[in-house]
């Protein structure tokens, strides 16, 4: 018997070992291929998108080949590398692998919407901390990724001339002030645990309970719920289509993922106490995103005024801590950061034809634009959470998650939902009917760059467990 669980342990410490030679060879590899984008000139930014397509492509090869080897029957940690006496630990489990997957699909799109070789390298840089930060178990190195990621989305955000400085300090000051809630927390966890890792630490519930603050500060203007919501319309307004598909497809799930893996196992019983607040919140955020979404006039903005509506029924699923909490939220993430990007790209689109992104000046694109409005039409529906789309199947999940716990709230919340369908549909029947404007239809790589999210779409409307 000893002989067997001697062979078990080299085994897995081998798979370790082998896993972690194969994630570390793609993190190289991908650098030096970021690392090439600076030695090529600026006026080659045919060749740097090209290079920089290629780079995306080296880890999306290696979540692809994580997501084959991984056992979905198991729900713990997989593939987990632990450095040295550090205690930094990497590890994924279903909603990490999902979101990696979802990353590594949205940056190759991204990189053939930019269009200067500081914008390549910002975007290869965002997608290391992004990768990163979804995979690590450590409180202390996520906020340290989670606060580099600012620092680029500042400079995405805040570029001249097109950009908002405005719209940048305000990410970064409403992430900051959480930030600075959570830091000393962890330094006082630090000294009581010796360690920041969630597989080593045990508290205390008075240290639950300053931890559990700390962290809902900081998630929640990630994630983001009202009253720390304002940044997200303006930095989408400011950001370009590649800055917006990139922060509706994935920035927005480091804080679903956050309450999942940290929030969660490390501190349960803060969460318990605090869902009559988390749940107030969210019924307020879904209330207020849908009924300012009417009243906007800018496409970007109604975009993401819907996006704070579908994260905040993430939160309260994943608050509710039913059945299918995990599943139902991570899956409606999922659906949202296909949807949601789809619709900026759209937006994108329309504003490279017509320079403004304002609703009062489309009119009558059925005619001018038929493949553009066919794919407006999907992708509105999908965001509506219509039958045979995934939102659709995240959404009546999540709702059922809800319902265990409180049946009150789980009605308003679909009571509600008719608010979504009355703001889709006015954008769409004022964008595609009316007068005709004449601008062109979506070109061949217009539509090649929506068609992997159209594919997803479908695939998982249809095929939800796939």
């Amino acid at each position: 018997m000893g002989q067997l669980l001697n062979k078990r342990k080299i085994s897995v410490k081998l798979t370790e070992i082998t896993y972690y030679k194969m994630l570390l060879f793609f993190f190289v590899s991908f650098l030096v291929l970021g690392l090439a984008l600076c030695f090529v000139p600026e006026s080659q930014v045919s060749v740097v998108r090209t290079l920089a397509f290629v780079c995306t492509l080296v880890p999306m090869w290696g979540v692809a080949l994580m997501w084959w080897n991984f056992d979905a029957s198991g729900h713990g940690l997989q593939m987990l590398v632990i450095l040295g006496r550090s205690h930094l630990a990497f590890g994924i489990d279903g909603v990490a692998l999902s979101l990696m997957l979802l990353t590594t699909v949205l940056f190759p799109i991204c990189m053939l919407l930019l269009r200067t070789v500081t914008g390549f390298f910002t975007f290869i840089l965002l997608e290391v901390f992004i990768l990163s930060a979804l995979c690590i178990l450590d409180l202390l190195g996520f906020y340290i990724l989670f606060e580099a990621s600012l620092i680029l989305l500042f400079l995405l955000i805040g570029r001249t001339p097109y950009g908002s400085l405005e719209a940048a300090y305000k990410i970064v000051l409403y992430t900051m002030a959480g930030s600075l809630v959570l830091l000393p927390t962890l330094f006082m966890i630090y000294s009581e645990c010796g360690t920041t890792n969630v597989l080593y630490m045990t508290l205390s519930c008075n240290h639950q309970t300053v931890l559990g603050w700390g962290l809902l500060a900081v998630l929640a203007v990630k994630i983001p719920l009202m009253p720390v919501h304002l940044w997200l319309p303006e930095a989408h307004v400011a950001a370009p289509t590649a800055g917006s598909v990139l922060l509706a497809g994935v920035l927005l799930k480091l804080g679903g993922i956050g309450f999942l893996r940290f929030m969660l196992p490390v501190v349960p019983e803060f969460c318990v106490s605090v869902f009559p607040l988390v749940a107030t919140l969210c019924l307020v955020s879904f209330l207020f995103s849908t009924l300012s979404t009417l009243r906007q006039i800018d496409l970007k903005k109604i975009v993401a005024y819907s996006s704070i509506a579908h994260m905040s029924l993430v939160t309260l699923a994943i608050f509710s801590q039913s059945e299918f909490s995990a599943y139902s939220s991570s899956f409606l993430m999922i659906a949202h950061g296909l949807i949601s990007p789809a619709l900026f790209l759209i937006v994108g689109i329309l504003y490279d034809r017509a320079h403004t992104k304002f609703i009062l000046y489309f009119s009558g694109l059925g005619a001018s634009m038929p493949i553009g409005s066919t794919l407006f039409f999907f992708f509105t529906l999908g965001n509506l959470a219509f039958p045979l789309f995934p939102n659709f199947i995240a959404e009546m999940l999540c709702l059922v998650s809800i319902f265990a716990v409180h049946e009150l709230l789980a009605l308003v919340f679909c009571v509600c939902q008719v608010l979504g369908a009355a703001y889709g549909f006015w954008a769409f029947n004022r964008v595609v009917h009316g007068k005709p404007t004449g601008p062109a239809d979506v070109t061949r790589t217009e539509f090649y760059t929506i068609l992997p999210l159209l594919v997803g779409s479908i695939w998982l409307g249809i095929k939800p467990l796939a």
